[in-house]
């Protein structure tokens, strides 16, 4: 009997163990066929940008010397990751010396509330890569 119970346990264990559990895959890959891209293409692009960002706030954050020191036009070089659902995550503003602070914080503001993008392809199958997407401004008042 005792053999028995120890012989459950075991196998108990062992059916614990062996089944499949659907796990995410975190790995980036940066060798694709095909690019991420935002849904509807680089026009749909636009439009969502012109509907989301808000530059009244960013020129009500900056002060004269910022105009002197970052210009009037400023382009915010953004990095982010483009899950296997088209998800957006982990962006980076990698110009943020070049940049007000407070376009930078808009840009990544905008990215956040981004809808899926198509991800990008690998052998047919979506994957997790890294993109670079570029959101320019003109600061006029």
């Amino acid at each position: 009997m005792r053999y028995l119970i120890m012989l459950i346990c075991l196998s108990l264990s062992s059916f614990a163990f062996g089944q499949r559990t659907d796990t995410v895959d975190t790995k980036i890959v940066f060798s694709v066929d095909r690019l991420p891209e935002f849904k509807g293409g680089s026009a749909t692009w636009q439009q969502f940008l012109s509907r989301t960002i808000d530059l009244n706030r960013t020129l009500e954050e900056m002060d004269s010397t910022q105009y002197v020191d970052f210009g009037v036009r400023q382009t915010a070089i953004l990095e982010f990751t483009v899950c296997e659902d088209g998800l957006v995550c982990d962006i980076k503003v990698l110009n943020k010396d070049k940049i007000s602070p407070a376009f930078a914080a808009e840009a990544v503001r905008v990215m956040k509330k981004s809808p899926k993008w198509q991800p990008a392809m690998k052998d047919n199958k979506p994957v997790r890569t890294r993109f670079r997407q570029n959101i320019v401004a003109v600061l006029e008042e």
